[in-house]
């Protein structure tokens, strides 16, 4: 037994480590993307979409930082899946803050995918700095993931993002942020889940390359598929994968992930104890 568990249970800690995450250090990620501005002075804009990109990589920048903080915290408290919902739940306040892709396109008149297609790279690569954050820190043994095969890993992820995609397409009917935010939380618990189940051995620390090709894929397919983009988001035609912004995919993806993976690992350890309870064959 560690010493940390023998001065507070490690579901203790995990709760605590959440609920500042949440209460504490999720405000202040709000605060920073919320306070950005959008072309008419409201606050209809991302990171990239608005009056100063600038400004708005900066204020990203800083809320992942705050998130990848969390993070840490969670993990070193309780492990690599408490650490990934801790990072989630930050920026679950920056996501809900941030502006809406129809509210944006009502006051530009213009499309805001190609920005957002750019918005998603930085923001792929700020989950993949969570993702190095969670990990370092993490109590959880981390050996076995070093037999993990590269080949098997992309087939599982390419598995994972297939149905992460699909499950989102399905829940985002409309841009409202509960819808967004919650098909990025399905999608991650999803992907996770099938990516776990194809490869059973697969880091749970590369599952977030979903979200991130997700936060590029999203735009970007929305895009291709709209004839005009301004007249599909207003009569609601828009592929339903770019009604969710860059910063939708990671707050609900990474609440989600720990999620799907802790239920795929549930899963096969009762299948090995049932089969360990079963009698041996003569």
């Amino acid at each position: 037994m560690r010493a940390d568990d023998e001065l507070m249970p490690r579901a203790l800690r995990g709760l605590i480590a959440l609920a500042v995450a949440f209460a504490a250090i999720g405000p202040i990620a709000g605060l920073l993307v919320g306070s950005l501005r959008g072309n008419d002075g409201g606050t209809h804009a991302t990171l990239l979409v608005g009056q100063s990109p600038v400004f708005g990589l900066i204020s990203g920048i800083l809320a992942f930082a705050f998130a990848a903080g969390a993070g840490a915290i969670g993990s070193r408290a309780a492990g690599l899946n408490v650490g990934f919902v801790c990072a989630g739940l930050v920026l679950s306040w920056a996501a809900w803050l941030s502006g809406r892709l129809d509210t944006i396109v009502a006051v530009t008149r213009e499309s805001p995918l190609q920005p957002l297609m750019l918005e998603g790279l930085v923001i792929a690569a700020l989950i993949g700095g969570i993702a190095w954050v969670v990990r370092r820190f993490s109590i959880d043994d981390l050996d076995p993931e070093t037999e993990a095969g590269l080949t098997g890993v992309l087939v599982a992820l390419a598995a994972g993002l297939a149905l992460a995609g699909t499950a989102a397409w399905v829940i985002a009917i409309e841009p409202l942020k509960g819808q967004t935010i919650g098909a990025a939380f399905v999608a991650g618990i999803i992907g996770a889940a099938t990516a776990r189940l194809v490869f059973l051995r697969l880091p749970g620390w590369t599952v977030v390359a979903i979200p991130a090709v997700l936060a590029v894929l999203g735009p970007l397919s929305a895009q291709v598929l709209a004839g005009d983009v301004v007249d599909a988001v207003y009569e609601r035609t828009l592929f339903r994968l770019g009604w969710l912004t860059p910063l939708d995919w990671a707050a609900g993806a990474l609440v989600g992930i720990p999620i799907g993976l802790a239920w795929t690992d549930n899963v096969v350890q009762q299948q090995h104890d049932r089969a360990d309870l079963q009698p041996p064959s003569i």
